[in-house]
């Protein structure tokens, strides 16, 4: 037995020991409540529920001036999803690939891959994208689900406020205040995929002060080895994959108010993360992969965030927040230790009549270490990031019609300053609101572009090297949004955003022409800036509640890309196979649609279906087709302490296909699963 299944079997003895009855203490726990509560109070609360991710700072999410959707916790619970990116299936405008057992692809509006890099990702208002690439390593990023209080999700540009990186969306994922967590939690469950999970948390409070602590831990399955794949070696079709994951991580956090004005939070996470992977990779250059290779991937890491907010007087307010995180990457391909150190302030204004400014800055060093291999070498690098914005929200209309206009200047070790302004407005009446924005955001060039050198070997003698020698500028991206809320009661919310996109100079890679070297025949491939193009599209939701027991919500997506090589490489055949290649990289169409019921006050009962239609077919590999997913979930409110749900998902075929192979990974056939959970308060 090895050493991470002995971890597990104990995790899951001491959870069995808490969960004995003679260990309850009624009382302490504050989330008892009834499912068809939660039913009744979701659209009210939704309605009045205060938004952090549009101009970091509170805001109300009806009257926000953009494209926002917030998942709530509710939501969460009820999708039966068992991570964050399976939670983000239920935004609209978000799209969510999984491409094996334990790697995502995630974007907002297009450009979507295992390494998108236009989504600026935050826990808590930490970042958490990595300027190695731009983008996120999804395995490392968990949290107990049942403490999340939110995920705000902003769709379009919101670089004036955030900076680079915030080029297409923001997701903000929003954990608990510790004083809403007292008392002792439990969860525990298993499946055919979700082989084992487990959560225990315990959190206490006094007059001014709360804290929480959990440890967590799971095991999920791999998929199926699909029958085609753009890797140069085949696998045997159909067997299980051996893209496993094992998780163990631990954290906390504490809120306590100071004074009657100032509130501080510090917590910190803990995690250490194994995921199978398999594929083929280059020992040494020019020497062919000649059999698939199998190994685990470590992730592993912790943080630490320290946040305070002040009022200093009746008419300014201030925040700020100081993060340390570190992770490290261990595989056969690559190896990295990155240690971040970033602090962020901000100060908000309304002395003038009818004016709210706020004044924030940014700074943050982050230290790359890299471990070089045969297929990939890339050199130690730092990054320093200074930024300094100004947003002013003015009141034209009392309570009707408002106007915000502001700037971010960013510069980094990788670009000069870049001005990322933003000019929006909304008008609110009783029951509707329209709002309009035009933005301007920055994506900002990374260690792979200015360093990576990468191998790849299809027959012995003939190699490709992918090189990033430092060309790419930042990509410019202008955007244009209109958008209407409407809310005739209080049992209806819907919403609409359309947009235009311009991209200028998107980066990825062009393959310039072979040449001969002594072992043999070398393709250079090099990052550029490689095309310029748009994206046009629209983005609906709808919440219904039907009648106190029953309500529908749905969302859909349409998205138009088209691109275009940059002048100087008009007319350049490699370049137009990029233009097919990211323009094909999303689907065209999204949707979903969900029904939950509680037909007595003790059961729940919900329904998600999910469907794109046909990518990825730009005829480089295998396609991903049209597919509908059909997640359902039954729960039932045992007793006041005890829950229990029985979750299935992907019910409609054995397996399916939702992303092809990269250059680092492969994919596989995700699989239909079932798992119980058992959730305890006490």
């Amino acid at each position: 037995m090895n050493r991470n299944r002995k971890k597990f079997i104990t995790f899951r003895m001491v959870a069995l020991i808490f969960l004995f009855p003679g260990f309850t203490t009624p009382g302490l726990c504050d989330e008892k409540i009834s499912a068809r509560e939660m039913l009744d109070l979701s659209m009210e609360e939704l309605m009045n529920i205060n938004v952090v991710s549009v101009s970091k700072r509170e805001e109300n999410y009806y009257g926000a001036a953009a494209a926002v959707f917030v998942i709530t916790h509710d939501d969460i619970r009820r999708s039966g999803a068992r991570s964050i990116p399976e939670a983000l299936r239920l935004a609209p405008g978000v799209e969510v690939n999984r491409v094996n057992g334990n790697q995502y692809a995630i974007a907002i509006r297009g450009q979507n891959d295992l390494f998108s890099d236009k989504l600026l990702i935050l826990m808590d208002g930490r970042t958490i994208y990595t300027p190695t690439f731009s983008g996120v390593w999804w395995p490392s990023q968990n949290y107990p689900l049942e403490d999340l209080e939110r995920i705000e999700v902003i769709r379009g540009p919101s670089g004036a406020i955030w900076g680079a990186n915030a080029v297409n969306g923001v997701i903000n994922i929003i954990t608990k205040d510790a004083n809403t967590t007292t008392g002792t939690f439990v969860s525990v469950g298993g499946g055919n995929e979700e082989k084992a999970f487990g959560t225990i948390r315990f959190g206490a409070d006094s007059d001014s002060a709360a804290y929480r602590a959990y440890l967590m831990s799971e095991e999920r399955d791999g998929g199926i080895l699909p029958s085609e794949s753009a890797l140069p070696i085949s696998f045997p079709a159909g067997l299980d994959a051996p893209d496993n994951r094992k998780l163990s991580q631990g954290g906390f956090r504490a809120d306590w108010a100071m004074n009657e004005q100032t509130d501080i939070s510090f917590h910190g996470d803990l995690y250490d993360v194994k995921t199978g992977a398999f594929g083929s990779h280059v020992p040494q250059p020019f020497v062919a992969p000649t059999a698939p290779y199998e190994t685990l991937v470590s992730y592993r890491g912790h943080n630490l965030v320290l946040k305070t907010d002040s009022n200093l007087s009746s008419e300014t307010s201030m925040s700020a927040q100081l993060f340390y995180d570190q992770y490290k990457i261990d595989s056969i391909i690559f190896g990295e230790k990155r240690d971040t150190f970033d602090v962020d302030l901000q100060f908000n204004f309304s002395q003038l009549p009818r004016n709210l400014i706020s004044i924030g800055g940014n700074y943050r060093a982050s230290r790359a270490v890299i471990k070089d291999t045969g297929t990939l070498q890339m050199a130690d690098d730092s990054m320093d990031l200074t930024s300094i914005f100004i947003n002013d929200e003015i009141e034209l209309i009392e309570n009707r019609l408002r106007l915000i206009a502001g700037v971010k200047l960013e510069k980094n070790s990788y670009m000069k300053w870049q001005a990322q302004p933003h000019l929006r407005t909304i008008y609110t009446a009783d029951t509707w609101g329209v709002w309009a924005a035009a933005s301007r955001a920055v994506r900002s060039p990374n260690m792979v572009d200015n360093g990576l050198t990468l191998n790849k070997v299809s027959a012995p003698g003939l190699a490709a090297s992918v090189l990033g020698t430092g060309d790419v500028v930042p990509e410019k991206v202008t955007s244009y949004e209109v958008g209407l809320r409407f809310h005739p009661d209080n049992n209806l919310l819907f919403q609409l955003a359309a947009f235009r996109i311009n991209y200028k100079g998107v980066g990825d890679v062009h393959r310039e022409t072979p040449f001969g070297v002594p072992a043999g025949v070398l393709i250079p491939i090099y990052m550029q800036n490689v095309l310029d193009g748009k994206a046009e599209g629209m983005e609906a939701d709808i919440t219904y509640r039907v009648t106190d027991w029953a309500k529908v919500k749905g969302t859909y997506s349409l998205l138009h890309q088209s691109y275009r090589p940059v002048a100087s490489l008009t007319g350049d055949a490699q370049a137009l196979d990029t233009v097919l290649s990211i323009t094909k990289q999303s689907p065209k169409n999204r949707y979903s649609i969900g029904v939950s019921i509680d037909p007595v006050n003790s059961i729940e009962l919900d329904v998600n279906l999910y469907g794109w239609n046909l990518f990825r077919d730009d005829g480089f590999g295998p396609s991903v087709n049209s597919y509908e997913r059909l997640d359902a979930r039954i729960g039932w409110q045992a007793t006041d302490n005890m829950n229990i749900s029985l979750v299935g998902q992907n019910l409609l075929k054995s397996t399916h296909r939702e992303d092809v192979d990269s250059a680092l990974e492969f994919s596989s056939l995700i699989q239909q699963s079932y798992y119980v959970k058992v959730n305890y308060h006490y």
